[in-house]
């Protein structure tokens, strides 16, 4: 139930009404409500901004950078292997049919392909092959991800309570780390102040909240420190309610194109965030996959397309990367369902004005399998780490707890060992 105006100005003088605002509040107040003291930075600029695509369910690598001169891949799967309509990379590879927008940002050299990802001992699981990508970590558990551990390392200090954002209602693993919790947003509307629906929301209101918040005598440190965030909080409304006039410059598809379009416009707003996470599904195709496999591909290339040309079109799309994952590819030989089951090693994709687009990664051999499954032939904490040395200009080993030879993804940067 939503309190009134008189509840809402009572926040600051008892822990009870501080409770209350997890309801009425942006969804975000709450989450941040005993984080480390930073401040909600509306003026800080953007610098480099990383989106993470996570696609769930365990995408086909095969079907979807298509080895077309292959003829292993047309043996292992006589009913579902792609032949027509494909878009062809080079001599040996294409992708799907339904991945035109991906074929455009590769003509113009934003995108890399890599071959081959995975890790040692692969895990047919959904929820610990996730829990791996997530964490970056395939030997044991782990509380934190490994774009949390970026939050808390490397950009310690900074002022700026909303460094990534989430899109969707659940946090996924890989944003959590032990500083200030990710917000997870649904829409802009996450970020309104709601009241009683007779009293409506207002200016005055909100002025006379930030007041009475200021005049708190409270020796609580931690009663203090809730005052000042939920200031912040409401002032940083003020931000981002100009968003709502947003206007798009490409068409985008439903699905993952809404959360995309989300993005982008929160990115126009200039927060100074520079993680953006979401995720799509409709990967596990275990029976009946060609057709449906076609049209959920369409949905992600086409959407990362108009994202990328609404950016640029901004003046912006210099300072975005995408980075596409799924947590496992499938079996090379397709089932008795005219479809794939779990399997290991696929392919990730990086695109952007800045990425130096082309092939990257051996591509795995379709003969020499480990029990039907592909080996891998690049460890995906290779791509994490090209991002975050290229990228997000940080020490990949301090974030991802071990050195790896990191992938030169990104225009200047150049090939070392991590």
């Amino acid at each position: 139930m939503n309190p009134t105006r008189r509840e809402i100005l009572r926040v600051g003088f008892s822990s009870a009404a501080a409770i209350s605002l997890a309801g009425s509040m942006p969804a975000f107040v709450s989450r941040f409500a005993f984080a480390d003291d930073k401040v909600v930075g509306s003026k800080v600029s953007n610098d480099n901004i990383l989106v993470v695509v996570q696609l769930s369910g365990g995408n086909d690598g095969l079907n979807t950078v298509v080895p077309t001169s292959n003829d292993a891949y047309y043996k292992a799967r006589p009913n579902i292997a792609l032949k027509d309509r494909v878009h062809r990379l080079n001599a040996d590879l294409a992708l799907n049919p339904g991945m035109a927008g991906f074929k455009e940002l590769f003509d113009a050299g934003q995108l890399a392909v890599i071959n081959g990802c995975g890790y040692p001992q692969p895990n047919r699981s959904h929820f610990r092959s996730m829990e791996i990508w997530h964490t970056g970590n395939p030997k044991e558990y782990q509380p934190q991800g490994w774009v949390g551990h970026y939050l808390d390392h490397a950009r310690r200090g900074s002022e700026n309570a909303l460094q990534a954002v989430n899109i969707g209602s659940e946090l996924p693993l890989a944003m959590v780390g032990e500083g200030a919790p990710v917000p997870s947003i649904q829409g802009l509307d996450d970020f309104k102040v709601k009241t009683d629906p007779a009293t409506g929301f207002d200016a005055k209101l909100e002025e006379e909240i930030i007041a009475d918040l200021n005049k708190v005598q409270d020796t609580s440190p931690a009663m203090q420190f809730l005052s000042r965030q939920a200031t912040n909080a409401i002032i940083s409304t003020h931000e981002i309610r100009k968003l709502q006039g947003y206007k798009q410059d490409a068409e985008y598809p439903q699905g993952l194109g809404a959360q995309l379009r989300l993005i982008a416009q929160i990115i126009s707003g200039n927060f100074g965030t520079r993680v953006y996470y979401c995720q799509t599904g409709g990967f596990d195709t275990h029976a009946n996959q060609v057709g449906g496999h076609e049209g959920t591909l369409r949905n992600v290339s086409d959407s990362i397309r108009a994202f990328h040309k609404d950016l640029d079109a901004k003046g912006v799309g210099g300072n975005v990367t995408v980075m596409v994952f799924s947590e496992f590819g499938r079996r090379v030989a397709q089932n008795n369902s005219s479809g794939t089951d779990h399997g290991a090693a696929g392919p990730m994709f990086v695109s952007g004005a800045k990425v130096r687009g082309g092939v990257f990664g051996g591509q795995p051999s379709l003969t020499d399998l480990d029990d039907g499954d592909l080996k891998y032939t690049t460890d995906f904490r290779q791509v994490y780490a090209g991002i975050l040395e290229g990228w997000l200009n940080v020490d990949p080993a301090a974030v991802l707890g071990g050195k790896f030879d990191r992938l030169p993804l990104f225009n200047g940067q150049a090939v070392a060992a991590g």
